[in-house]
């Protein structure tokens, strides 16, 4: 071979195997959501006592909270655990403790919300209800989340090649992805009772609310495309 052709040849090779350029870059993101019936309930009540000395006005809190934990064990359906249990001091209004405050708390959780509802009204001829909230249980959650996962990356794509189509190019492909699920809000709640209610609970069976309401539930893709020629 003639020298003088030797570096057209290696031009014609470079230009052959010299790979094209990356095309420009997009960062999207889509979101799914729906509105879904709660299906679990959550009754917190709690038991308070004042008093000089600490030992007793704990055993008698801790009395009440167990006897309602082993009255709810028996109800087909219901989780019961114990809550949060405090002590604090009583101050006067010159500033001098005057004995002890103890208030415990009693969980009560179930998919049961009827039976919940009628088993909070039985206890709170006993016990105060401090709250009763209404959430998504994790399986319903989780179910829901799964569908919205296929709605979310279906906008993502056709998002991605509507974007791609309008810049003029004709095709897109994945460079990056992230999925996110959306925040899960704590128990949404119904009714708030106060300290002082303990001493003005009614005689009969107290009516709970059991309209359950909507959580909100979503999912969000996002990621980096590359437009394709």
């Amino acid at each position: 071979m003639p020298p003088f052709l030797r570096p057209l040849l290696l031009v014609a090779t470079l230009c052959v195997t010299m790979p094209a350029l990356a095309g420009p870059t997009l960062e999207l993101n889509e979101q799914a959501r729906a509105s879904v019936s709660n299906d679990e309930m959550v009754i917190v009540m709690a038991a308070e006592r004042d008093g000089p000395q600490v030992g007793p006005l704990n055993e008698a809190v801790l009395s009440q909270l167990n006897a309602a934990i082993a009255e709810a064990k028996k109800v087909e359906g219901v989780k019961a655990r114990l809550g949060n249990v405090s002590t604090q001091p009583n101050y006067i209004r010159d500033g001098k403790q005057q004995g002890w405050k103890v208030r415990g708390e009693v969980v009560l959780e179930s998919q049961r919300v009827l039976t919940l509802g009628q088993l909070g009204g039985r206890l709170a001829e006993r016990l105060q209800v401090s709250s009763v909230q209404f959430r998504l249980s994790t399986a319903k959650r989780r179910a829901q989340e799964q569908q919205l996962v296929t709605e979310a990356a279906q906008a993502f794509r056709a998002k991605a090649q509507q974007a791609a189509v309008a810049f003029g190019y004709r095709n897109y492909e994945m460079r990056a992805l992230a999925l996110q699920p959306g925040a899960v809000p704590g128990p949404r709640p119904l009714m708030m009772a106060r300290s002082s209610d303990v001493a003005m609970a009614a005689p009969a069976a107290a009516p709970i609310p059991e309209e359950a309401g909507e959580s909100e539930v979503s999912v969000t893709v996002s990621g980096t495309v590359e437009l394709m020629p």
